[in-house]
């Protein structure tokens, strides 16, 4: 009788313990299974690993809209250049007639991508009217012009390379830079050229017809000129060539005149040594050094003033200082959102997505362009130069200055593939 009523305190004691035990055991798997979903949730994981205020982009939403379900980048949480975000339509918004704004096409251009190509290749096959750095010289021209004095005009490429001539525009810099010479010898010069100008935006003819607004798309100066002038509702533009993309979609584009952007991308390393030969000659270009004349490409890969990150610098508006792996995000972004890819080395291709999709002109306007600009080695701004080894030390050093443009590139590349299968979805090619 006493080991029977001993033993009942112990028994409810063990069942007491034995009831925690099995309460706790359910509050550690319940804490579990919710840490193993917030694992999985790169939305929750990256608001709490760096929360943005201000204007905050959340992918989560815009994959709604997105078409990229098999392109997913490291985060889902972004902040894009306010600009870039209000200003620049997403480009799977396909256009339509209907509404009360006049959407832009913005050409991003990359230097030696296969931009120069482009601009006349819509100049002389679709005889668009195009905003870009020509417009704003042929109109000082023909300001002189009505001075009596001799126009200079860009030359008549005919949509082909001429050795023995510049582009038009290497001939244009050449010549900014002659007038500038002018002007510092005659200070009379510049007040008169600026008493003539009328300061209002219209539509100049080259000599050979091609169509351009007199203003200069392609430095700050020249875009802030253009804002002033009224350009964004002006609609006078048929397409804008840039390599500003932040300052233009800024200045140049409100609410009324949104900007669709395009371009055109070529792999970094072989874009930064094509501009190194180039620059050997360039004397007219604002980052001309005449040592490059004297220098190898590998001198100019260890150099300080060699190009590094220039996309991902532009696209962030960090032009300096140093990049962090949020940049290219951001970068990553604006190009799955705003940006309708083309590659340089499928030129034919990107050529017909262009076509296709802004609608700029007939079959016939097609058939110029695949004729004349689709071919390798037509562009008009290009310059031959000794290959360079991908093996080569030289190439290690330039690929490593340029890691975040070629992991850009390396996305372009798998939004190109992908864009292409929802333009054949959407019947546009």
């Amino acid at each position: 009788s006493r080991m029977v009523m001993g033993s009942s305190p112990l028994r409810i004691i063990s069942t007491i313990i034995l009831i925690v035990v099995a309460l706790a055991w359910v509050v550690f798997l319940s804490n579990s299974a919710s840490r193993n979903n917030y694992a999985v949730s790169p939305t929750r994981r990256s608001i709490r690993a760096h929360t943005i205020t201000n204007q905050t982009i959340s992918s989560t939403q815009s994959h709604h809209r997105s078409l990229f379900a098999g392109i997913q980048l490291e985060r889902t949480t972004y902040k894009l250049p306010n600009a870039i975000e209000h200003n620049l339509i997403d480009w799977n918004n396909i256009p339509t007639e209907e509404g009360t704004t006049k959407d832009l096409p913005i050409f991003w251009h990359v230097l030696k991508s296969g931009g120069t190509t482009i601009k006349l290749m819509y100049a002389q096959c679709y005889h668009l009217v195009e905003a870009c750095e020509t417009g704003e010289l042929i109109d000082a021209n023909q300001n002189q012009q009505e001075q009596g004095q001799q126009p200079q005009l860009p030359p008549i490429l005919e949509g082909k390379p001429q050795e023995d001539h510049p582009s038009p525009w290497e001939w244009m810099q050449q010549q900014q830079q002659q007038q500038q010479v002018q002007v510092d010898a005659n200070p009379d010069q510049q007040r008169r050229l600026e008493t003539q100008q009328k300061n209002q935006l219209r539509v100049v003819l080259s000599e050979d017809g091609r169509k351009y607004v007199n203003v200069d798309t392609s430095t700050p100066e020249g875009i802030l000129k253009a804002s002033q002038l009224g350009f964004a509702s002006s609609h006078l533009a048929d397409v804008m060539f840039t390599p500003l993309l932040s300052e233009s979609a800024e200045l140049l584009l409100d609410a009324n005149s949104l900007g669709r952007m395009f371009a055109l991308f070529r792999h970094p390393v072989e874009r930064v040594i094509s501009i190194f030969y180039y620059l050997q000659g360039a004397t007219w270009e604002p980052t001309y050094n005449p040592e490059y004349a004297q220098w190898t490409i590998d001198d100019y890969a260890r150099s300080p003033y060699c190009e590094s990150n220039w996309m991902v610098r532009s696209l962030t508006n960090k032009m300096t200082g140093p990049l962090s792996g949020d940049d290219i995000l951001v970068a990553k972004e604006v190009l799955r959102r705003k940006c309708l890819v083309g590659l340089m080395e499928g030129m034919d291709e990107s050529i017909t997505r262009f076509h296709s999709f802004f609608r700029f002109g007939d079959e016939d306007a097609l058939k110029c362009s695949r004729e004349q600009f689709a071919n390798k080695g037509a562009g008009t701004n290009s310059h031959s130069h000794p290959t360079l080894d991908q093996t080569s030390e030289t190439w290690a050093i330039l690929a490593q200055k340029n890691t975040l443009d070629i992991r850009l590139y390396e996305y372009a590349q798998e939004l190109f593939e992908e864009q292409g299968k929802w333009l054949k979805k959407q019947k546009l090619i």
